[in-house]
């Protein structure tokens, strides 16, 4: 499959599972209780820590994997096995002492039935990563549009049944029984395998350092929560936290598709013996171009986007939320240049780099602190630009990418950027936004379509790669309907 078609299914999927459970939300608010939807999102916070380490990294190893045999495989799927279970176990554990520790015996119920998706994870992790693996992603799309369908439907419905909270934990297990009964459908052979560690030292080698890596960034994505609310306290830190949660809304409705695609393309590409450099840098030149466009426009449009997602209250998250801006447009890069080292497997760089960007987080994060949140914000933005330094420097040491290559890209992006940029200026400065969500929506919608369609005349005018890109698919669409 190419990496065009391997993107239009993955944005598919992405996009199809984000209308499902935006309708449900809007649904299940209004068949449950705050303090039901409380209970669970307690309950799912624990779950989300352990979720790090749910496969302890063995699908990126089958992914990335040069010579893949049954027996790695096997071992692979017997490392998930017992990692997944202990996770379980451990959940189960610590139900109790957690629904004590909460006051809410809610919490264990939750904690228990959610730990049952961990029991059904190594049934279906080999198959999917075998799926992504050979760039299958047409059935990964079945298989995640089915998933959230059975998810989401099956939370409404049991509410609707009057189950409370605990039909969010059952809509969660049916969704990963429907994951795990679709990769077995697609992919049958790599269900289930005989149990053995035969080959240990080689995957275990690969998944410890790629859970160091997750786990690493887990804990840089936790620093401010971490940091602010010992330094500056609670207000701060949900002003902060409702500005990233504003800046990733719309960062992550790329990255997350960027990420499911270019590490299986990037491993493709170098177990047949292409160039990975050409491919990465043919990749980030699109990807950037793009990302730099919908994040600065994220920034402009903070204030009038941010009154109309969340209200007034949250006027003063909006110099923090251009800050962090900033931080995404600097990082945008990154998740792809990941990819190409574990695709060329250097697991180890992804691994060190993950350690010291965290611990430049925290200790960025701290010093910023001390003088008030705008520099908490700055020191944040800075431990990102430093974290993309470093990988580009593990780049460059290994022949991928250089940083020259890397200002190329960012220089290829600023013309459509800025140009995109000038009618969103020029209508926040010269037209005030006001609070009526109606008014929001048609200022908003304007000034999108005006700074949209200079981006994309400027993409014409350069002769961007990109603009050349869009047009290929563009001359497939049409021929696809003429025939």
């Amino acid at each position: 499959m190419t990496i065009r078609k391997a993107l239009a299914y993955a944005f598919t999927t992405r996009y199809f599972a984000l209308a499902i459970q935006f309708a449900a939300t809007i649904i299940l608010a209004r068949l449950l209780t705050p303090a039901e939807i409380g209970i669970y999102s307690v309950g799912a916070a624990i779950i989300m820590i352990a979720q790090t380490l749910r496969d302890f990294g063995t699908s990126t190893y089958i992914i990335q994997e040069r010579e893949l045999s049954r027996e790695r495989l096997a071992t692979a799927f017997t490392v998930t096995v017992i990692v997944a279970w202990s996770i379980a176990a451990g959940l189960w554990g610590i139900a109790e002492p957690a629904a004590r520790f909460y006051v809410e015996p809610g919490v264990r119920d939750v904690l228990q039935v959610m730990a049952l998706n961990f029991l059904l994870l190594p049934f279906g992790s080999i198959s999917a990563a075998m799926l992504r693996r050979d760039m299958n992603f047409q059935a990964i799309m079945y298989i995640g549009i089915a998933s959230t369908l059975a998810h989401s439907g099956s939370s409404v419905l049991f509410a609707w049944l009057g189950w409370g909270f605990i039909s969010l934990a059952w809509g969660a297990v049916c969704g990963s029984i429907v994951s795990v009964l679709g990769a077995m459908i697609a992919n049958p052979r790599n269900f289930m395998f005989r149990p053995t560690l035969s080959e240990r030292q080689r995957v275990l080698s690969f998944s410890l350092k790629s859970s160091i890596s997750s786990i690493a960034a887990e804990a840089g994505h936790s620093a401010p929560d971490m940091v602010l609310g010992k330094t500056l306290g609670m207000e701060a830190t949900g002003l902060f936290s409702r500005a990233m949660g504003y800046v990733q809304l719309f960062e992550r409705l790329l990255q997350d598709v960027l990420r499911s695609v270019m590490l299986p393309y990037l491993a493709e590409a170098e177990r047949s013996g292409t160039n990975v450099s050409q491919k990465l840098k043919l990749a980030l030149d699109s990807i950037v171009t793009v990302s730099m466009f919908i994040i600065a426009l994220t920034g402009i449009l903070a204030e009038p986007l941010i009154l109309l997602l969340f209200g007034n209250q949250w006027l003063a998250a909006i110099p923090l939320a251009q800050i962090l801006c900033v931080a995404m447009i600097l990082r945008c890069a990154a998740p792809t240049v990941a990819a190409a080292l574990v695709a060329s497997r250097r697991i180890d760089v992804v691994m060190r780099a993950s350690i010291a960007s965290t611990i430049l987080k925290f200790t960025l994060l701290t010093l910023g602190s001390t003088q008030g949140l705008i520099y908490a914000a700055i020191g944040y933005a800075a431990a990102e630009g430093l974290s993309i330094c470093i990988l580009l420097v593990a780049c460059s040491r290994c022949g991928l990418f250089t940083l020259r290559g890397f200002l190329s890209s960012y220089a290829q992006a600023l013309p459509p950027t800025f140009a995109g940029l000038i009618p969103a200026t020029v209508i926040i400065l010269t037209l005030e936004a006001k609070k009526d969500p109606a008014w929001l929506l048609f200022y908003l919608g304007i000034t999108g379509l005006l700074s949209a369609a200079c981006w994309i005349g400027t993409l014409y005018a350069t002769r961007s790669p990109l603009w050349q890109e869009i047009m290929r698919i563009a001359s497939k669409l049409i021929s696809r309907r003429t025939a």
